[in-house]
């Protein structure tokens, strides 16, 4: 058997230490395994024997914050080869960095992904063609299609950063969230179809247990253009504890004993919005239900660490009010919400500080950026892609980016502000 080390043989473990038996490899994985189930469900120590000397406190605390990441197998290509090939054949073949870095398991699993992308991207678009688009098919067929091209494409952005990425990642999500979080900041908006430029953000997410409630503005007084967001929001699975639930996949005990932290979270919302153009004469109101949830990388890659895919779907009904004399002119039109994303958590969240890295395609139109612009038929159909980007500096200040483009482009800084932890 192979003498190579395991994630125990880098801490000192003085509160149980196994004898030494000359059939060393031998009993190598039974000993791993007892020593595993100890520290699981002993509550104190282990040995009725008399204590010995405490562990110091920094190899505690280390073994208590390592990570447990597999080991990694013999590479079948050394370095360049398979950061090389995640590019190209990966674009085609999602997968094919990990594979040259004898991580098997890992590659197949980007690879169903990348085959669940395409397989719901041909049938989507096979159905549409032999309903000629219907209208009572179209919406559920139309999310199909979307979740099958981002599929695809987050397999692709996965397959990069899976054979690129340092075996840690490059960071890990944020323990507790704040009680309150607010922003202020600036939004620059380029749209040739209207005059608007510059505005005024604000933003408040407030949470209390498991709920969630957001409000946010623009506003460009100068414009006669304002943006007001309400969102309510319910938690109900969220991995890392933070809220009391039965579907919570690790708690506090478990970080302790070296699980890997995990971002992961389920949450419903239902939003309301207005968007104000009083200098054109007109209006717009959205009432809108969504499905928001993330799922770290780890759950499907067991050996990547650092990184999420950030995903909703839901629907909407916009309200368009123009202001006509002696006229109540209202037209209506149906949302098809759903957003994509992949992400990486940034620095190490013990102290309060780091942040993460998102880029993302989002569906919704009714937003500044509107739909992606392209020539023929099919300008507009298609959603806006996005960059956004939040760091913490510290336990209550930090900055927040975004950039967007669509019809329009949008660029958007603040500066965050936190209160209290839930």
């Amino acid at each position: 058997m192979s003498r190579r080390s395991t994630p125990w043989r880098g801490a000192r473990l003085d509160v149980l230490r196994a004898p030494r038996c000359p059939a060393r490899g031998s009993l190598a994985p039974l000993s791993a395994a007892l020593l595993a189930t100890a520290l699981l469900l002993a509550p104190g120590r282990a040995s009725a024997e008399p204590d010995p000397e405490p562990p110091s406190q920094p190899a505690q605390t280390a073994l208590q914050q390592a990570p447990v990441i597999p080991p990694l197998p013999p590479p079948r290509a050394a370095s360049p080869w398979p950061e090389l090939a995640a590019v190209f054949p990966g674009v085609l073949l999602h997968g094919s960095g990990t594979w040259l870095q004898g991580r098997t398991l890992t590659s197949q699993r980007l690879l169903a992904l990348e085959g669940v992308g395409l397989l719901g991207t041909f049938a989507s678009g096979f159905v549409l063609f032999q309903t000629g688009a219907a209208r009572n098919l179209v919406g559920p067929t139309a999310l199909v299609a979307v979740a099958g091209v981002t599929t695809f494409g987050l397999s692709f952005l996965a397959n990069l950063y899976a054979t690129w990425a340092p075996r840690e990642g490059f960071g890990e999500p944020r323990r507790r969230l704040p009680l309150l979080e607010s922003a202020l900041g600036y939004t620059y908006v380029y749209d040739p179809q209207f005059a608007f430029r510059h505005f005024v953000t604000t933003r408040l997410d407030a949470r209390l247990d498991a709920w969630h409630l957001s409000l946010g503005t623009a506003h460009a007084p100068d414009q006669d253009n304002q943006r007001y967001e309400l969102a309510a929001g319910f938690r109900l699975w969220d991995a890392m504890g933070d809220i009391e639930s039965p579907l919570r996949a690790f708690s506090p005990s478990d970080v302790a004993r070296g699980s890997p932290r995990d971002g992961s979270y389920l949450e419903p919302r239902a939003g309301f919005s207005e968007h104000r153009y009083d200098g054109s004469g007109f209006f717009t109101r959205v009432l809108e239900l969504e499905l928001e949830g993330r799922v770290d990388l780890q759950r499907l890659l067991p050996d990547v660490r650092g990184a999420f895919f950030q995903l909703g779907a839901g629907v909407g009904q916009q309200w368009f009010v123009f202001d006509l004399p002696g006229v109540s002119a209202t037209d209506t039109s149906s949302l098809l919400l759903a957003h994509a994303g992949f992400g990486m958590y940034l620095g190490q969240r013990s102290g309060g500080l780091g942040g993460e890295l998102e880029l993302y395609y989002d569906h919704r139109h009714d937003g500044f950026a509107g739909g992606l612009r392209a020539r023929g038929l099919g300008s507009g159909v298609a959603g806006h892609f996005g960059v956004r980007s939040q760091y913490a500096l510290s336990p209550r200040w930090g900055l927040r980016a975004e950039a967007q483009a669509g019809s329009a482009w949008v660029i958007n800084l603040a500066a965050t502000l936190n209160v209290g932890q839930r």
